[in-house]
């Protein structure tokens, strides 16, 4: 079965719908702010599912990577990162296209041996090299 993006965000809405009563996109400002809160949450948690099946410890003497356990732990994690694209009504196309320039970001940085630094805010810590921040070392502007 072969699975475009967007069929598996449209899924993934057509799901959260069935589950919970509500689309993602339709929800309250409160509510989306709440929404996002336990979907990063739960895919840090799966995230550090996702790490519990590699030997990722310095100390220890056993060597394993468990591909197929790891895998299904990235999926759940997809699941959540979908729900936070339907939360801010980020269609495949917007994220393949933010995702391309933030590439090309992190391209440069690399090139310019970023050193994690001097291109942020020194109030904010965010990145003033990224246009999607909105944010200067001379005007600490934030988006409401």
């Amino acid at each position: 079965m072969s699975f475009e993006f967007r069929d598996a965000l449209e899924a993934q809405r057509q799901l959260q719908i069935k589950s919970y009563g509500v689309d993602p996109g339709d929800l309250s400002k409160e509510d989306k702010i709440e929404f996002i809160r336990w979907n990063i949450l739960a895919a840090e948690d799966e995230l550090h599912e996702a790490l519990q099946e590699t030997s990722w410890k310095p100390w220890q003497t056993a060597t394993y990577f468990k591909r197929d356990a790891f895998v299904s732990e990235l999926v759940d994690v997809f699941h959540f990162l979908m729900n936070m694209m339907l939360v801010a009504d980020c269609d495949a196309d917007e994220f393949l296209q933010k995702y391309a320039e933030k590439r090309s970001i992190n391209a440069q940085r690399q090139e310019d041996g970023y050193d994690g630094v001097s291109t942020k805010c020194r109030m904010c810590k965010r990145a003033t090299d990224d246009p999607a921040v909105n944010c200067t070392t001379a005007a600490c502007e934030w988006d409401d």
